[in-house]
């Protein structure tokens, strides 16, 4: 048995009006202290990167250290919960040393319409959790009170040790996200490895098997209708206000199937075997935009822009962190000509792929979907790199196995 985190999502009933709005009162502390900070250590960060100013600390504990003093300078701070608020600072700080290290860029700032509210309840010494039966629970947020928590199907984790909550209002209402420490068993390597093809709104794996997204395109088209339509309205009207939470609503229904697909597809693999070899794919290279410069514009820029979406839509990094958690292993291949190379013969030629799903080796006549001969190109690089081999993928067929077996 091993120990590890995982997170069961809630659904939140305040359980009176004046709570609702101290949340939000909460969520808007966090976004104001973010953005204060953020301000604050801004000139700091370009006087470093033009090479005139030393490194500026930006650790948890100096800036919770400069919170504390701001915090007993503003009056209706202190009439809020201080932990929920300052770990917004540990957000600020991690988002600060990836900047500081040239990792990404300086964090933006938190805008009201644009930011969803949220906050942290850091540590048990911040919340309780009381169950009262299989439908409901309680939760105790500081200076707010409780508030009621329920979930279809009830808390798969109910024996967990609670760790850490993460209150997010979705549009609609506000969503808890309990991180529990639960024992569980260590999933065994029955030695069985799959590969698996992720390609546009499909997964599929080297033993034939498809996964296909639902079809999305009438809540897609919904959700640009009401796009447009917003646009035409008038900023502040009830009207467009109206349409706003209609647009929240299709997005809502769309990012819950995705997120429902990916969870039954991920399982049903990981069912399968211990081992799991994906491609390290690039996916913000991919996704990049075709529209170039004034001096040299891009060429298919609506078509780039298209398939940009629906490689978006697919959720490729959400699939490859799903597999990471629920399979034994997971192995990253590199994935240059696994769509071209003949998984029975090992020829690579840009001419085997007649189509985006059809293939057909120039050398060998060999014919499969083209998807599924990539994941068994996919299956055979992780097994070279599972065994400590540096195989190309352009020399060893897929079924001359790797002998494992001891040598006497």
């Amino acid at each position: 048995m091993t120990k590890e985190v995982r997170s069961v999502e809630f659904v939140v009933l305040p359980t009176s009006r004046a709570k609702a709005r101290k949340m939000f009162r909460v969520a808007g502390a966090c976004r104001f202290v973010w953005n204060h900070f953020r301000n604050k250590n801004l000139e700091d960060y370009q006087k470093f990167k033009k090479g005139n100013g030393d490194r500026p600390s930006v650790s948890h504990f100096s800036l919770g250290v400069e919170f504390t003093k701001f915090r007993h300078e503003t009056d209706w701070l202190r009439e809020l919960p201080a932990n929920p608020v300052k770990y917004t600072l540990k957000y600020l700080a991690d988002a600060l040393k990836q900047a500081i290290q040239g990792k990404k860029g300086f964090p933006k700032p938190r805008s009201r319409k644009k930011t969803a509210p949220s906050f942290t309840l850091p540590d048990t010494a911040n919340f309780r959790i009381k169950k009262l039966d299989r439908k409901y629970g309680f939760l105790r947020i500081p200076l707010i009170g409780w508030v009621k928590l329920t979930r279809k199907g009830g808390n798969l984790w109910e024996n967990g040790v609670p760790k850490q909550v993460v209150l997010r209002h979705d549009g609609r209402r506000w969503r808890a996200f309990v991180f529990y420490e639960v024992e569980v068993e260590e999933r065994m390597d029955d030695g069985e490895v799959l590969g698996v093809d992720m390609n546009v709104r499909q997964v599929a794996t080297s033993d034939g098997h498809f996964y296909f997204l639902p079809d999305l395109n009438k809540k897609e088209a919904r959700r640009m209708w009401y796009q447009r339509r917003m646009a035409r309205q008038v900023k502040g009207s009830n009207r467009r206000k109206d349409t706003k939470r209609k647009l929240a609503k299709v997005s809502r229904k769309i990012a819950n199937i995705r997120k429902n697909w990916i969870h039954q597809t991920t399982h049903e693999i990981a069912e399968k075997c211990g081992t799991v070899a994906i491609e390290d794919l690039n996916v913000k290279g991919m996704t990049a935009s075709a529209k170039g410069t004034v001096e040299n514009p891009g060429k298919n820029v609506k078509q780039k822009a298209g398939l940009n979406r629906v490689i978006l839509d697919t959720a490729f990094a959400e699939i490859r962190k799903k597999l990471e958690y629920k399979c034994g292993r997971l192995i990253e291949i590199n994935p240059a000509y696994t769509s071209q190379t003949c998984s029975e013969c090992g020829h690579t030629d840009k001419e085997n792929r007649k189509t985006q799903s059809r293939f057909r080796c120039v050398c060998c006549s060999f014919t499969s979907n083209a998807d599924t001969n990539a994941a068994v190109n996919i299956r055979r690089l992780g097994m070279a790199q599972l065994h400590g081999e540096g195989t190309d993928i352009s020399t060893v067929p897929a079924n001359r196995e790797i002998d494992t077996r001891p040598v006497n």
